[in-house]
């Protein structure tokens, strides 16, 4: 994770917001399918709000860096694309 925010950093700042639009997107994403799993449980409201709250959070990392100019970096769509493949890969280990 370090290496890849110095490198998209190294890339200039839209870049680097990119690359938290990407990271942000892939871990709501992430949240929203744990949510569905636990809501159709019932079992740990708790639990479950807990998760809101961090995606909520997630949420507003992703509109800070929309922002802050993330659809401006070079090559948006594929440095995006390639992050988000990258978190995927990471949550399924």
């Amino acid at each position: 994770g370090y290496m890849l925010g110095a490198a998209t950093a190294l890339l200039g700042p839209e870049a680097a917001m990119a690359c938290t639009v990407a990271i942000e997107e892939e871990i709501d994403r992430h949240y929203s399918s744990q949510l569905a799993v636990l809501e159709d449980q019932g079992d740990d409201p708790e639990l479950a709000d807990r998760i809101h709250v961090f995606r909520d959070d997630e949420r507003e990392h992703r509109e800070a860096a929309l922002a802050a100019g993330a659809e401006r970096a070079p090559g948006y769509p594929l440095l995006a694309g390639a992050i988000k493949l990258g978190c995927r890969i990471a949550i399924r280990l």
